[in-house]
């Protein structure tokens, strides 16, 4: 059936030659007279809007000239146009047998096989064609839109990067390609953008939601929570926009408003898990004890028996300080499933998250002993222990894991952590330098080695390259922005750090061990009072960190 999905792409073309494209050329030197003269009369027909039967005449021409390339090009858009995506098809791949690398024929054929939905073998041809002609602007929209349609949004950020270079003005196109930078988390490129899309104007529809999708990207809090409202209040059914509001007001500390919005989204959706955790979350934290275990009784209503049910309910009850309830729950679950190894799991979470490391510790290990081949009770486990400080042992639940979950890059990298703050840094280079032969493109790994090397102040062009990898990867992720301040700290650049760890502080919310890093370069630019306000605000965050109350007291 011919629906809207399949005029996705075809019915972007005209009748008259498509925006940037090639004029289309008369048939053939070697075409007779009478083949001319049908081709004059089947464009008039084209422009008079008569289409069969210029159609018509183009298929007389082809009896006469079989191998016209012109000829055929222009029936399969045709037939294309008034639906016929089959003949469409049939024409293309006549002209592609001849001629395999024709742009124009490739396009057409990946748009009927779009139409036909045959959409990955689209895709490829409209990938194709804008490979071999990126300035012709139609079929790099073509590809934006089929690349779209498949969650392709690398393909859909390179086919709108190719239209806004083709043609600058197109504001459309400029925001499609910031959505699809936002996607990417490419947000400097999406404000960019977006700045270029919005110019002409800010009215158009969806502009504050990105607007503020980008910022918060970007770590401006303050300034995506008042892009999200604006937009609310135009879309205030908008729950999904209002979720993402309400852990915004809620990392800025403005835990009233954060209730306030999040008793909305749960009563749009009663029966939604994430928007009753956040309002039993919020209440508690606001001191609304009574509300926060109604919302509680209601996600053990909606998922009663669960471990993962319960182990959320556990989490709002550990995170609000009230553990001795979160592991009485546990322990109750424990009981009542003997031999389940996620009941003393759930014990060792909730006392973990409590800020009873110590208790979560026997249960952790009981959890391991009953499911030596789980990877979850030695994760929890290996947390515990390096919670306690205890990275030796935590180092050695790490190593066992590591074997035996080899290709979890996560656990190689706690396990190279741990032996790093156990004193052994050239043990902990090479299980990191192990780790990126494993996992070469990972920019978790790349990131950690560039780090660890600029923390030993050694090898400072490999971890500036390290970084820069990482950060290629994921452009506006703060703890690679972090690593980079730092790397250029013991480079001695210390304007190029003030600059990145700046910006690592905005991304990260404000991490403790980034405005301390951030301190440090004050410092040593000979800003006191800038250092003094970071490394207080450093202390607030992690108040038992020596090493910081040091720093501070050292400054005149």
């Amino acid at each position: 059936m011919w629906t809207v999905a399949c005029l996705l792409v075809v019915l972007a073309a005209t009748p008259t030659p498509v925006t940037g494209a090639a004029p289309q050329a008369d048939p053939s030197a070697s075409s007779s007279e009478e083949a001319l003269r049908r081709y004059a009369q089947a464009r008039l027909l084209e422009e008079r809007g008569s289409s069969a039967e210029a159609m018509a005449e183009y298929y007389r021409i082809l009896a006469i000239d079989p191998g016209s390339k012109t000829v055929a090009l222009r029936l399969s858009e045709l037939a294309g146009q008034i639906g016929d995506a089959p003949r469409s098809l049939e024409l293309a791949e006549h002209v592609l047998k001849s001629h395999p690398d024709d742009p124009r024929a490739l396009w057409l054929r990946g748009s009927a096989r779009f139409n036909l939905d045959q959409r990955e073998a689209g895709l490829a041809d409209l990938a194709h064609a804008v490979e071999l002609d990126s300035t012709t602007t139609e079929y790099s929209r073509s590809l934006g839109r089929a690349a779209e349609d498949l969650n392709r949004v690398d393909l859909v950020a390179r086919a709108y990067h190719n239209v806004v270079q083709m043609d600058w003005d197109d504001d459309e196109s400029w925001f499609q390609l910031a959505a699809a930078d936002a996607r990417l988390g490419r947000f400097q490129e999406a404000q960019w953008a977006l700045h270029e899309a919005l110019e002409p104007s800010a009215d158009r529809p969806g502009a504050q939601f990105l607007q503020g999708w980008v910022a918060e990207g970007l770590g401006q809090r303050d300034s995506a929570i008042i892009f999200y409202r604006r937009h609310l209040e135009i879309h205030a059914a908008d729950q999904v926009t209002r979720a993402r509001l309400v852990h915004l007001l809620g990392a800025q500390g403005r835990f009233d408003e954060a209730l306030k919005e999040a008793r909305v989204v749960a009563a749009a959706s009663p029966d939604d898990l994430d928007a009753l955790e956040d309002v039993a979350d919020l209440a508690y934290h606001t001191g609304h004890a009574d509300e926060g275990k109604r919302a509680l009784a209601k996600m053990e209503a909606i998922d009663p028996d669960s471990p993962g049910g319960l182990g959320r309910r556990l989490d709002v009850l550990a995170r609000n300080q009230r553990t001795k309830e979160a592991s009485e729950a546990a322990k109750r679950w424990s009981d009542q499933h003997p031999g389940d190894y996620r009941g003393p799991l759930l014990e060792a979470r909730a006392l973990a998250m409590g800020g009873k490391p110590e208790a979560a510790l026997a249960p952790a290990q009981r959890a391991t002993a009953m499911a030596p081949d789980s990877l979850a009770p030695r994760l929890v486990l290996a947390r515990v222990q390096q919670d306690q400080r205890h990275y030796t042992a935590a180092a050695a639940t790490w190593e066992e894991t590591a074997q035996r979950f080899p290709k979890e890059v996560g656990v190689a990298l706690d396990y190279a952590f741990c032996v790093q703050e156990s004193g052994d840094t050239a043990r902990a280079e090479r299980i990191a330098r192990d780790a990126l032969g494993r996992f070469p493109d990972d920019a978790r790994v790349l990131n950690f080695l560039g780090y660890l090397l600029a923390d030993a102040n050694r090898e400072l062009t490999e971890a500036e390259q390290l970084v820069g990898r990482a950060i290629e990867l994921e452009p506006d992720n703060g703890a690679f922005i972090d690593s980079m301040g730092w790397v250029y700290y013991r480079q001695g650049r210390l304007a190029d750090a003030r600059r990145e760890l700046e910006r690592a502080v905005s991304l990260t919310g404000g991490d403790a061990v980034v405005r301390e890093h951030l301190g440090d370069v004050y410092r040593g630019l000979g800003l006191p009072d800038l250092a003094r306000d970071q490394y207080r605000r450093a202390l607030a965050a992690d108040t038992g960190n020596s090493r910081v109350k040091n720093k501070l007291q050292k400054l005149p």
